[in-house]
């Protein structure tokens, strides 16, 4: 850095050398001892250009200090920023384990309202034998178990029980069922036209299912028994009908157990309900965070997208234009606690 005396204001020698500075004794001592003035003036004027280089120097490291502070404070914030996300595990039942038939449906949909959420959500599938609806129910409701998310029909009863992310991820279409029958009765419900009709024949269901109710509730005959044994009930002619939801009856026709059945082609039974993913009741910004991200996944068309490339196949083989729709009522959910006003959400043949 060059330095001209011309470009320091105001630069008057006499003032920096008789008034402020303390250097002219030491340059009066050094003239009188040359006696000589001019060497005097001499000596002071370097010394005087001295301290003010000196003087400039130091402003200019105090400037440099301040503008490296300056510059490290946005790095400061930046960091803050840039800290990594705590990722939260979401724990399901490995469905595949279970023989669910949607088993890749339902875990592309969780997926889905996860990443439409924003939330630092991940899917772990719990690698420990399956555990029982009923028990898995009991178990979250009490805050307690392996599980943060499960789904179920919903009922009255589990909602009060634990926390429903109240969007149908079936979009209702566990409601709509259609029936094995014996391959030596194809023809044993071709002439049902009404429930009444229907009332003459006997359904076969699980013990503890919800749809052993609503058909009962509906003046319907119903034989239950143990999950495992009702193919053997129907082959053994201890039940009449065996109604199945429309998404798992093509599955279970490829069983070797449903060998001796035919699907019947002659009505369809409807009630309202839907499938619900429900969270543990203490799971409340969980719940939010599911229901926000489907939300969404409806608006945006993303979970029809998913619906349609899993259910059309089984819409186009149930052909329901060509059967009598038999409409049941549903006593288990209240009336106005599904959400039927929104019809994005529900399917319609």
């Amino acid at each position: 850095m060059r330095l001209y005396l011309a470009d320091i204001p105001a630069f008057n020698i006499l003032n920096l050398g008789f008034l402020n500075l303390k250097f002219s004794n030491h340059c009066e001592q050094f003239a009188k001892l040359a006696q000589d003035r001019l060497l005097s003036i001499r000596i002071f004027f370097i010394t005087a250009c001295l301290a003010i280089l000196s003087s400039i120097a130091n402003i200019a490291t105090a400037q440099t200090s301040t503008t490296a502070t300056e510059y490290t404070k946005p790095t400061a914030q930046e960091s803050s920023k840039s800290k990594s996300t705590t990722l939260i595990p979401i724990r399901i039942q490995d469905l595949e384990k279970t023989g669910d038939p949607i088993a890749s449906y339902i875990v592309e949909i969780l997926q889905l309202a996860i990443t439409k959420s924003g939330e630092p959500y991940f899917i772990v599938k719990s690698k420990e034998a399956p555990v029982p609806q009923a028990r898995q129910i009991v178990e979250m409701s009490q805050n307690l178990g392996k599980l943060d998310v499960i789904w179920t029909m919903t009922s009255d009863e589990r909602e009060r029980q634990i926390l429903p992310i109240r969007i149908p991820i079936d979009k209702g279409f566990f409601g709509w069922r259609i029936a094995f029958v014996h391959r030596d009765q194809p023809q044993l419900l071709s002439k049902v036209k009404e429930i009444n009709d229907l009332a003459k024949f006997r359904a076969g269901q699980g013990a503890l299912w919800p749809d052993t109710d609503i058909l009962r509730s509906n003046g319907l005959p119903v034989i239950t028994g143990a999950d495992e044994s009702l193919a053997n009930m129907l082959r053994a002619k201890r039940f009449d009908y065996f109604p199945r939801p429309v998404i798992a009856i093509w599955n279970e026709q490829k069983n070797p157990a449903y060998q001796d059945f035919v699907i019947d082609t002659t009505f369809i039974v409807h009630y309202p309900t839907a499938f619900y993913f429900f969270v543990a009741p203490n799971q409340k910004k969980l719940a939010a965070d599911l229901t926000l991200g489907l939300e969404r996944a409806v608006a945006d068309g993303s979970f029809e997208r998913i619906f349609n490339k899993y259910f059309q196949g089984f819409i186009r083989s149930a052909n329901i234009k060509d059967r009598v729709i038999l409409e049941l009522k549903n006593p288990l959910i209240k009336d106005g606690s599904l959400p039927l006003q929104n019809t994005k959400l529900w399917f319609k043949p």
